[in-house]
């Protein structure tokens, strides 16, 4: 009987044993698991800031591209307008000459020999 007593006592000592160390895993695990949630709580608003400041740039510059692209359509537009000018008053000359020309042809033609 005493091998009976014997293993109860031992069944008992692990019982206590096993309840410590689980409680020192178990306290452990939710520190682990406080410090991973803080962790992620923390990333979660660099992560936040990050995203803003990038969307803070971003929007800067799509409005410095979109000012300088206006500025560059319309010194395009300006450039256009004179090169239009300057091929009107070539046409314009072109034609004074092809008049000229088609005037003495004329004259050429109607006159007799």
């Amino acid at each position: 009987m005493n091998h009976i007593a014997g293993g109860m006592k031992s069944l008992c000592e692990d019982i206590i044993t096993g309840r410590g160390d689980r409680k020192t895993t178990i306290q452990q695990l939710k520190g682990e698991a406080n410090a991973i949630r803080d962790n992620a709580r923390e990333f979660l608003a660099e992560s936040k800031r990050f995203h803003e400041e990038m969307g803070k740039d971003l929007r800067k510059g799509l409005q410095e591209g979109r000012e300088d692209l206006i500025k560059n359509v319309k010194t395009l537009r300006e450039d256009f307008k004179e090169k239009e000018k300057e091929v009107r008053a070539d046409l314009a000359e072109a034609s004074k000459i092809w008049n000229q020309i088609n005037e003495t042809l004329r004259d050429k033609k109607i006159k007799p020999k």
